[in-house]
């Protein structure tokens, strides 16, 4: 996905528009606050303390290095506002030995597994699909680029996150407890 490709959609329940599209370096100081606001929310109903949440440690250049590092999309509303964020890493699948469905399945050595992070969506605009269309974006690139799964981490004890991403068609795969809380490891083939 280049810097001019995006996608636009209707948001649920409003006659607003979305667009998903990389983020742009002067808006990582926007993209640092709805992380760290949505981060403590994240956590408020995980039951994490926020010393525990790499996430909260984070700041402005930090995002910079990560839009370079990784594929990092924004969706934006009508009124050019970021109301959502998602981080894409592509990586080789050997970056994850504890992924079960890895170790039982032939899987080529030259694949690649698509890790998302950071993904966060405005509290106010929760519920109207901003979400979806990040994931589907994701899921867009992840199929342009050949990418064999997409996987992730979340807290098992925010049921609502770990819903949603069941309800996006991603399964449990284990169960991490090395930050001090239940991490569970989702992963969604992409066909």
């Amino acid at each position: 996905m280049s810097n001019e490709e995006s996608s636009s959609a209707p948001i649920s329940g409003s006659g607003a528009s979305l667009t998903v599209r990389r983020a742009m370096h002067w808006e990582a100081k926007a993209i640092n606050r709805l992380l760290r606001d949505s981060m403590r929310t994240y956590g408020s109903l995980a039951g994490i303390r926020g010393d525990r949440l790499e996430s909260l440690r984070e700041g402005v250049p930090d995002i910079v290095r990560a839009m370079g590092d990784s594929v990092l999309l924004v969706a934006v509303n009508d009124n050019s506002k970021i109301v959502g964020t998602v981080r894409l890493y592509f990586h080789a699948p050997d970056r994850y030995p504890e992924a079960q469905f890895l170790a039982n399945r032939e899987i080529p050595e030259d694949c690649t597994v698509i890790y998302l992070t950071r993904f966060a969506v405005l509290q106010s605009d929760r519920g109207r699909g901003i979400g979806s269309h990040l994931i589907d974006e994701a899921e867009r690139i992840a199929r342009s680029e050949g990418v064999s799964h997409i996987l992730l981490h979340t807290a098992l004890s925010n049921e609502a996150v770990a819903g949603f991403y069941q309800k996006r068609g991603f399964l449990i795969d284990s169960i991490d407890l090395s930050r001090g809380y239940p991490r569970a490891l989702f992963y969604k083939p992409i066909t």
